[in-house]
């Protein structure tokens, strides 16, 4: 079923138009933007198409042929072409590690970073593309080429992104993988002379299948990104928490949930964690009535939805601890929580949330900061899209 929200105030000054891209086990979403110089941004369409079962499993594509169709079919209910077009890449199949390296200018840090991944570094795919920000530190800025670990012919779809941050599945506290870089508590003179870098991977064969799949579509990307810089970007332009603050942005869907906690702009932590609030549809029904018959079924008191619910206040709960009292950072009060998704029950999810944490919880909500239109009305579930869409002409 395809379903959509149009845009009928025109432009009173000329733009250019931007398109972000979700593409999810059970949907594909898109949000198309014009962004204004002097004007605020103008949501123009949000789309959002259901796929048939097993046509995506856990981020990876199973059926690219019917994965090719749906997203033609979706581009051709635009009513223009976008100039810029960017994905966000699935987060179990990205990693993200936080460094602590030399404050050394970019060009000699490349080659630190090369060393790392070859030699110090574990990742669980073979092949990776990688790439690196200098968070802090001296002259640093964001690169602009993802690396690869081997050496490899390129083929047409092996066109460089930068994937500015990912999620890991890892387990909180066992001492491996999204948290194991970092460091314990160093002298001041160590860390004076350090920067932190963020370093991000992704398995190069299923990125490729990616552009594979999107180039056959007719679609040129502009950018690959993950949900936790797309949605700070969103949160950025509604200030819905002080940018000084810590906080957390939680983005939800029927089977995984992302968790990402940043201090003023920066990504400190992020994951994403299985969720089951809500089976897949089966077969080719109407998934908005199937939704609907699912949550009926959860009544107020509904043991089994609260019980979801509490998992995920737990899981809200770790993450924050962690931060707080075992990286050393239990001067940082949280502002609050910031939470997207398509879940039928959001609402109650954030009243749920609202009771059991001390701190406010709140969902994305549209401001001035976007020209007013229907398109508004959907906000939170397209916070994912509408925010890669910002981004605008960014590579």
């Amino acid at each position: 079923m395809l379903t959509s929200s149009f845009d009928f105030i025109k432009a009173l000054k000329p733009g250019q138009t931007s398109l972000g891209i979700e593409i999810s086990d059970s949907t594909i979403k898109m949000s198309k933007v014009l962004l204004r110089n002097k004007n605020e941004p103008l949501i123009q369409m949000n789309l959002t198409e259901e796929l048939p079962p097993h046509v995506m499993e856990e981020g990876r594509i199973k059926e690219p042929l019917r994965l090719i169709q749906t997203l033609q079919t979706m581009m051709a209910r635009l009513d223009s072409k976008p100039k810029h077009i960017h994905l966000v890449f699935p987060s179990q199949l990205v990693m993200v590690r936080f460094l602590k390296l030399p404050d050394i200018p970019e060009k000699d840090m490349a080659k630190l970073v090369d060393f790392e991944i070859k030699h110090n570094i574990h990742l669980p795919f073979e092949n990776p593309l990688y790439d690196f920000v200098k968070m802090n530190g001296t002259a640093h800025k964001k690169r602009k080429t993802v690396k690869k670990a081997k050496k490899e012919s390129e083929t047409p779809a092996e066109k460089d992104y930068f994937l500015e941050a990912a999620a890991g599945k890892e387990d909180l506290g066992r001492g491996k993988g999204l948290f194991e870089d970092f460091q314990e508590e160093e002298s001041k003179e160590a860390i004076a002379m350090q920067c932190d870098v963020m370093l991000v991977a992704a398995p190069k064969e299923i990125m490729d299948q990616y552009l594979e799949v999107l180039d056959s579509a007719g679609i040129k990307l502009t950018s690959i990104e993950i949900k936790a810089l797309s949605l700070l970007r969103l949160q950025q332009s509604t200030s819905l928490t002080k940018l000084q603050d810590t906080f957390m942005i939680v983005d939800l869907n029927e089977t995984a949930g992302d968790l990402s906690i940043f201090h003023g702009e920066e990504l400190k932590i992020t994951r994403s964690i299985p969720l089951i609030f809500a089976a897949k549809s089966q077969g080719n029904i109407d998934v908005k009535a199937s939704a609907d018959h699912l949550f009926s079924e959860f009544m107020d008191g509904d043991a089994d939805f609260r019980s979801h619910c509490n998992d995920l206040a737990h899981e809200l709960e770790r993450l924050m601890n962690f931060y707080r009292y075992t990286l050393n950072n239990r001067n940082q009060e949280f502002a609050g929580v910031v939470i997207s998704g398509d879940l039928k029950r959001m609402s109650e999810i954030v009243t749920f949330l609202t009771e059991r944490l001390p701190i406010p919880v709140q969902m994305f909500q549209p401001t001035n900061t976007f020209g007013q239109n229907s398109a508004l009305k959907d906000f939170s579930m397209y916070a994912v899209t509408l925010g890669l869409a910002l981004r605008g002409a960014d590579s």
